[in-house]
């Protein structure tokens, strides 16, 4: 009876341990094949897409970038062809002595133990870059080219920018930061701003590898799509014309636009660079141009400020016809200078101008006339205006860094200042100076504002960019007044530029406003003394030269803004220049 009693209890434990090893393997059992449900059909393609990718390699193909056109279809950036010297480590063990022999044959100065342990780290299927390739060492390679195996030429595209006077438009490309591009993108100005319409979209090879990254053969390849071209407004002739004729010995700048449509002719400023170089990542060239103290990189008709001087005195005087402070009749008698309270503001002219209207005021430039004029003036009122005629805006054409400059008012003085507004800050306002700040191109707009009777094209330099108008219109006979005596300024004498016609009597008439720009205030003691004039003052405190113009006088299409940086007169340094690319726009009809 024992013995069945045991019998039985060594079943039960046997049942049990049959059971657990019978509920282990159908749970392992059901688990593997949960897990090969999950691999071969809920995650087939997953899986299948990796097993591919295990022996197949892709390699993004940079695009073309797209080309920039001017406004006649000439080509002022493209892609070129460039050749590099690059080493494929696996196809020699040797490939040591082949560097040394490329290093002597064409005296590439190679700094071979940094190349050798970079070339050791990488993938040995993978090309590694040695140097450029000119063609001059291409030549010499092909001669012995009997003594490479591992070395190839592999050719690439770079951007390539025929037209250095263009550079402070186009801007240049560089190495993206992502890891994720693996082609050129643009970094500065046109090249930046239209980037998503240049970039065009890269292709891929898909090469079939081993198990150490070596191709077998090429599977398929999906091919590059180049980036759509674009045409700009700059008109080549025009900007290469313009350029030519700012002074090597001043820094300076010139915008050319149509009033018309608002498009920008030409917009040069000097001293310049040339994009080129940072395409060919030239760095000693690349290090000068951002070393110099001229800041070459600046497109100073775009980004440079200045006091406008007396090219600005038609926007006081449209506000005072504007609020009955004063008509065309209306005189002062200028002796030299104007008073306010204890303190005496002069004129350029020290014996005065006599009686002066305003069509005289603005001809001859007298400053007594609108020191007047800005006792009465509310200087909130003044900055209004000069805003709705295209000053103290930002222009975002697609350069970078757009900035807006200044017309100032009370609120901006309290708030950057933190001080009241005085009387006579409105007085050398009103001329110009103070802490007014405008660029040439500002300035350009700001006469295609006049000429246009308030309502102006914005200025555009994308081609395609629909033509668009800012302002409001101001009443006719205002618009008529200011034109006629800007002409005057220009075609009658003792306007202050009247000379242009002895200079230049076979050119195309124009109108126009000469300024003069302070860069130093002088002193009261310095105006009594006549020896002042003729003393040596250093450049960089001599006078801004500026002059806007437009062309024809009697029915304006091209507005000319010029400012030379120390250049002292208005009349005879920026009005000249000014008068030849007016006339070279209207006889080229560009």
């Amino acid at each position: 009876m024992e013995d069945n009693k045991t019998s039985k209890e060594s079943i039960k434990i046997l049942n049990r341990r049959s059971f657990i090893i019978i509920f282990i393997s159908v749970f392992f059992s059901l688990f593997v094949i949960l897990r090969l449900f999950s691999l071969q059909i809920i995650n087939s393609k997953f899986y299948k897409k990796k097993s591919i990718e295990n022996k197949v390699s892709v390699k993004a193909i940079p695009p073309l970038r797209g080309d920039i056109f001017d406004n006649n279809n000439n080509l002022i950036a493209g892609s070129t062809s460039s050749y590099e010297f690059v080493i494929f480590k696996n196809l020699n063990k040797k490939f040591i002595d082949e560097l040394n022999s490329l290093n002597s044959i064409l005296s590439l100065d190679l700094n071979l133990p940094k190349m050798i342990n970079e070339i050791n780290k990488k993938n040995p299927y993978v090309p590694y870059k040695i140097s450029k390739a000119g063609w001059d060492q291409i030549v010499k390679f092909e001669k012995n080219k009997f003594l490479f195996t591992a070395i190839k030429i592999q050719e690439s595209k770079k951007r390539y920018y025929p037209h250095k006077n263009m550079s402070q438009i186009l801007g240049y490309t560089g190495s993206s930061s992502l890891s994720s591009e693996l082609y050129p993108k643009g970094v500065f100005h046109i090249e930046k701003t239209f980037e998503n319409i240049l970039k065009g979209k890269p292709g891929k090879i898909f090469n079939e590898v081993n198990s150490q990254g070596r191709i077998i053969r090429e599977i398929s390849i999906q091919e590059p799509i180049k980036g759509n071209n674009l045409h700009l407004t700059i008109n080549l002739k025009m900007q290469d014309f313009a350029q030519s004729l700012l002074p090597l010995t001043n820094k300076g700048s010139i915008v050319v636009l149509n009033c018309q449509d608002g498009s920008i002719l030409s917009m040069n400023s000097n001293p310049t660079f040339n994009s080129q170089a940072f395409e060919d990542r030239d760095n000693l060239v690349i290090e000068r141009i951002l070393s110099d103290n001229s800041k070459p990189l600046i497109n100073r008709a775009f980004s440079g400020f200045y006091p406008p001087g007396s090219v600005f005195k038609p926007i006081p005087a449209l506000l005072g016809l504007q609020k009955n402070l004063i008509n065309e009749n209306t005189e002062v008698i200028c002796k030299g200078h104007s008073t306010l309270k204890d303190r005496n503001y002069y004129c350029w002219k020290k014996g005065g101008h006599g009686r002066v209207n305003l069509k005289k005021a603005i001809k001859e430039s007298c400053d007594v006339y609108f020191y007047e004029l800005a006792k009465k003036t509310n200087i909130d009122e003044l900055s209004q205006l000069a805003t709705s005629l295209g000053l103290n805006q930002k222009y975002d054409i697609g350069l970078s860094n757009p900035q807006q400059g200044l017309v100032p008012n009370k609120k901006w003085k309290k708030a950057y200042l933190d001080q009241g507004w005085y009387l006579g800050e409105t007085l050398i306002t009103c001329i110009g100076q103070g802490f007014n700040l405008t660029s040439p191109l500002q300035l350009a707009t700001l006469y295609s504002a006049l000429i246009n009777g308030g309502k102006y094209p914005k200025p555009r330099i994308h081609n395609d960019e629909n033509v668009s108008y800012l302002g409001d219109a101001f009443e006719k006979k205002y618009h008529d007044l200011i034109l006629e005596s800007l002409n005057a300024a220009v075609l009658e004498p003792s306007g202050t530029a009247f000379k242009l016609n002895n200079l230049h009597p076979n050119f195309v008439k124009i109108g126009g406003k000469t300024g003069t720009s302070q860069v130093i205030r002088i002193k009261e003691e310095d105006r009594e003394d006549d020896l002042y004039k003729s003393k040596e003052v250093e450049d960089r405190f001599k006078d801004h030269s500026v002059f806007v113009g437009y062309v024809p006088f009697d029915k304006p299409k091209y507005v000319a803004s010029v400012i030379i940086e120390n250049g002292g007169s208005g009349s005879a340094v920026a009005a000249p220049i000014a008068h030849k690319a007016l006339n070279f726009a209207y006889n080229l009809n560009v």
